[in-house]
């Protein structure tokens, strides 16, 4: 509601100002192409950092499910990590969406900028190994070895029921699972920009 009341009265007040003969009409189409850049970069802010969100949420899920379905034994090499950076991601784009801010930094991420310090180097340094274990992870969660639909037991499973991790996801997922990758790429880009 806000958010449409500050466009509106915007508008109006461009509109008001050719009026007035205060704007000419290139003046004010000019101002209202920059208004609209302006907010077109603010709903790619916001999409951006729900994305976020929903991707931190599925890391949760395959996080627990690795640790689930591996009976423990994956769960430190895969399952764990990928919860710690699932509810982390959660944190930070969560709360960015909530306090209309970006630069939200969780306990996490924190924890890579520390030890990035503390060998020497920057808290960019940090950043750039928390988006690429992110990325990597995300590998892990697409490469694992799940069940096929359809499987069933007498004993124990067999190799045969299971499958890569993709090959049971739908296009949309594995879009969606490569442009946050992607979006995490350009943010580990920029870090190694500040070296």
């Amino acid at each position: 509601m806000q958010f449409t009341q500050e466009v509106s009265s915007s508008s109006k007040a461009v509109v008001e100002g050719v009026r007035r003969g205060e704007l000419t009409a290139e003046q004010a189409s000019v101002a209202l192409r920059r208004e609209h850049r302006e907010l077109y970069a603010q709903v790619d802010e916001y999409l951006k950092l729900v994305a976020g969100v929903a991707a931190g949420v599925l890391q949760v899920g395959t996080g627990l499910a690795v640790c689930k379905l591996s009976l423990g034994v994956g769960c430190v090499a895969g399952g764990i990590p990928l919860i710690l950076h699932g509810v982390n991601n959660v944190y930070e784009n969560g709360r960015n969406v909530i306090s209309r801010r970006n630069d939200t930094v969780g306990p996490i991420r924190r924890g890579y900028q520390k030890f990035a310090e503390l060998s020497g180097g920057r808290a960019s340094h940090g950043n750039v190994a928390y988006g690429s274990a992110d990325i990597a992870l995300s590998g892990f969660g697409l490469s694992r070895m799940v069940l096929k639909e359809g499987a069933w037991r007498l004993f124990r499973y067999i190799q045969a029921d299971k499958v890569r991790a993709y090959k049971e996801m739908g296009k949309g997922a594995i879009m969606f699972e490569v442009g946050v990758d992607m979006l995490t790429g350009e943010q580990v880009l920029i870090e190694l920009g500040k070296r």
